[in-house]
């Protein structure tokens, strides 16, 4: 008997634009797609983590739904590395992953964060998965970067947008990628300046565009939601990001399918 295919599932970085992997995840399971690997950065690491950890993908949309920018903001003082604290989210996170380390993942979960001393992008290994996540999408100036094991972290999708280098060298035969890049034009208000907030994350949308764009990382069938409308650390608009999620992995199950058999 022809042994199957093992599939890879790289997730994207994109803040709240990551509600979308939640459609994309759906659909796959629900139509019995394998996915043997998986994958992420920054919002793809959270979501990467929450499904590595099984918690049921149908809960986990009704939560988002429901999530308020209360329940992910602590201001802190900018002098620590960013002006979000980051304990909400890791603390939301713990939960979601039932405390879980990456070791005891119901399947192999690679996160990727960016080590701000020596500028290399890392894979952890031996830590808590909602700690991996929490530093994974530590958004420059935003969040606070996270310190494991001695080293400072920040955003993942500094270095990869979406890693599948990993997948590859793991053994993944087929690679799924979601990506979240968006072709948005940033619209400044006639002579109104940005606000700090405003410029740092379209900075930071600037910087992940061209990596994607020197990189290439190939996938086999990438998936491509356009939920540009969702902002970097909103929810707001969850609901809608989930279900065009769903439609666009509806669409690539076809040739899915067709590379699986």
């Amino acid at each position: 008997m022809e042994e199957r295919k093992k599939v890879g599932l790289a997730l994207a970085s994109g803040g709240g634009r990551g509600a979308a992997h939640v459609g994309v995840l759906q659909v796959l399971t629900e139509h019995n797609i394998p996915i043997d690997l998986i994958s992420g950065c920054s919002a793809g690491a959270l979501v990467a983590a929450i499904f590595a950890a099984g918690t049921d993908l149908h809960m986990l949309e009704k939560y988002l739904c429901t999530l308020a920018p209360k329940d992910l903001i602590d201001p802190t003082m900018v002098t620590r590395g960013g002006f979000i604290s980051g304990n909400k989210v890791s603390e939301l996170m713990r939960v979601l992953t039932h405390d879980l380390t990456i070791e005891q993942t119901k399947l192999p979960c690679f996160i990727g964060a960016a080590d701000l001393e020596t500028s290399e992008f890392h894979i952890f290994e031996h830590c808590k998965l909602y700690e991996a996540a929490r530093a994974s999408m530590a958004i420059p100036g935003v969040f606070t970067p996270v310190n494991i094991d001695g080293h400072w972290y920040i955003d993942g999708g500094t270095l990869q947008e979406l890693p599948v280098e990993v997948l590859r060298t793991h053994g993944a035969d087929v690679v799924i990628g979601v990506d979240l890049s968006i072709k948005k034009r940033f619209v400044i208000t006639e002579n109104k300046a940005p606000g700090a907030h405003q410029t740092v994350l379209r900075a930071f949308d600037m910087l992940q565009k061209e990596i994607t764009r020197l990189r290439a990382d190939p996938v086999d069938v990438r998936i491509k939601p356009d939920v540009s409308f969702m902002g970097m650390i909103s929810t707001a608009g969850a609901a809608e990001a989930i279900r065009i999620g769903r439609e666009c992995a509806e669409r690539a199950l076809p040739e899915i399918e067709a590379l699986l058999s």
